[in-house]
């Protein structure tokens, strides 16, 4: 191995190189020399390599002078090398005393010295560290090349590089890859918190901070999920940054892999879900496919939501390993799991999503399609009460219907009439009522939503009381008018 210094630099007098400070750190080891010119630096500098810099990156102040000091020598970097140019701003008393503190290396170069000639005198000091750097490649490539049933990737990449690593969605909180071990939800809450919305650029290099102590380090992945690899430990990774490229890549393949195969599952399990409900697939079938994926014998729940979350969920169940089946009908999601993981998921969906409905629990195959019903019907009650969750069982004070022939009767009983009325003209009086009291009977807001002229509104106002029997200004009609709406909405899907 190289055992190069910064102080070998220094009394090289063809280098023209001269400490300002930090002249005890003269000893740090450098694996290598690389120009950076970027505002953080220390982001693209790895551990034993020497930034090389004209004095762009430098910052005025003694303070952010004081600041770039610090940063720089908590990554390990062997020191810093200022082209005597004039393109640095001036370098303060306090940078120099914190370089001092710190024992970390302040160097000008003199004008006439190159830093290609620096980092050419490096690079041949560093030979043997490459070849060091090829041979722990090669027992890298070699160990996810040696499949294992006991193992998975990230175990086999961690025991190379003698880190724990794993892989965290930094939208969701959770763990994309399987593992031995896996993170505290309060180290994959800080890394969400630390990511705080920045998913589309994430940042090269995260400390993850818990309670004010560092307890990992963060690197991006190059995934279609947002996903960042995260080295577990109290210090700086102190990983070669090169042999560390190469597990982001490696480690991207595998995320890449895995989430296409996820998404090949969803949508064979939303295939037979939906052969389920519309009676296409008997019981004898189904069973057997239940069995593939995990919910064979077991009792079910089914949960209701906003088509919109349905990849949330899916992923957020998924990475769980949790199992499942998911669909989208309408305006709905839906998800049936095993009743065992109900709490779990119910607990992790909540902060997320506002109104969740939850079905009865059943193990009868034939019962999917009305708990999907039951999970749709929770849901309303949910989003009526602002509850969050409601549960089929105690939907009923909601005087919401509990079957679907009791929806069908109380559609009829109310709106008959109209949907008669609408089938007989193409007209849209159910439609405009709904719209009325969705808008809370702003005549504006309606008028605007139906695209019609308010006198049109109050014709079909006029209509509707004339063909029910029933006002749209009294409290007890206004509130018969929406409990039929809701029966005539769920009668009509699932």
């Amino acid at each position: 191995m190289s055992n190069l210094t910064v102080g070998d630099l220094v009394v090289m007098r063809q280098l023209s190189t001269t400490p300002q400070a930090g002249e005890s750190g003269l000893d740090r080891k450098v694996v290598w020399a690389h120009v950076c010119e970027l505002a953080d630096p220390w982001n693209w500098v790895g551990a034993d390599e020497l930034l090389m810099t004209t004095g762009i990156c430098i910052p005025a102040s003694p303070e952010e002078q004081r600041r770039l000091i610090r940063h720089l020598s908590d990554r390990g970097v062997a020191g810093i090398a200022i082209g005597d140019d004039l393109q640095a701003p001036p370098l303060h008393p306090e940078m120099f005393a914190e370089a001092d503190e710190l024992g970390f290396p302040v160097l000008t170069v003199g004008h006439s010295t190159p830093f290609s000639a620096i980092g050419r005198t490096v690079a041949v000091g560093a030979q043997s560290d490459q070849i060091a750097r090829i041979a722990r490649l090669s027992k890298l490539y070699e160990a996810i090349q040696s499949p294992s049933r006991h193992t998975t990737l990230l175990d086999r990449i961690s025991r190379e590089l003698g880190i724990e690593m794993h892989v965290v969605d930094v939208e969701m909180a959770t763990e994309v890859l399987a593992r031995r071990t896996t993170l505290p939800q309060s180290v994959l809450n800080a890394v969400t918190a630390e990511v705080d919305g920045r998913v589309d650029r994430l940042p090269t290099r995260l400390r993850v901070v818990v309670d004010g102590t560092l307890v990992a380090t963060g690197f991006p992945l190059s995934t279609h999920r947002k996903c960042m690899l995260i080295a577990e430990g109290p210090g700086e990774v102190d990983a070669d940054a090169f042999v560390l490229l190469h597990s982001q890549s490696l480690v991207a393949i595998e995320v890449e892999r895995h989430t296409r195969e996820r998404e090949r599952l969803d949508a064979a399990e939303e295939k037979l879900l939906r052969q389920i409900v519309d009676g296409s697939m008997g019981s004898d079938v189904a069973q057997p496919l239940l069995a593939q994926i995990g919910l064979a014998d077991q009792q079910w729940k089914v949960v209701c939501f906003g088509a919109e979350s349905l990849r949330f969920v899916r992923a957020l169940v998924g990475d769980r390993s949790i199992p499942k089946m998911t669909v989208s009908v309408g305006e709905e999601g839906y998800l049936v799991l095993p009743e065992a993981a109900f709490d779990s998921v119910i607990e992790a969906l909540r902060p997320t999503i506002d109104s969740i409905g939850v079905s009865a629990q059943t193990s009868t195959i034939t019962r999917l399609a009305d708990c999907l019903r039951q999970a749709r019907w929770a849901l309303h009650a949910a989003r009526a009460s602002g509850s969050g969750v409601a549960e089929y069982s105690s939907a009923a004070p909601l005087f919401l219907p509990r079957t679907l022939s009791e929806a069908h009767f109380a559609t009829r009983a109310v709106l008959g009439d109209l949907i008669d009325y609408d089938a007989e003209n193409q007209s849209s009086l159910v439609e405009t009522l709904d719209t009325y009291l969705s808008c809370d009977r702003r005549w504006s807001d309606t008028a605007e939503k139906l695209v019609i002229h308010r006198q049109t509104l109050g014709y079909r106002l006029k209509k509707i009381e004339a063909l029910t029997g029933r006002s749209t200004k009294s409290s007890a009609d206004i509130s018969t008018f929406w409990s039929a709406l809701v029966a005539y909405r769920i009668s009509r899907r699932v």
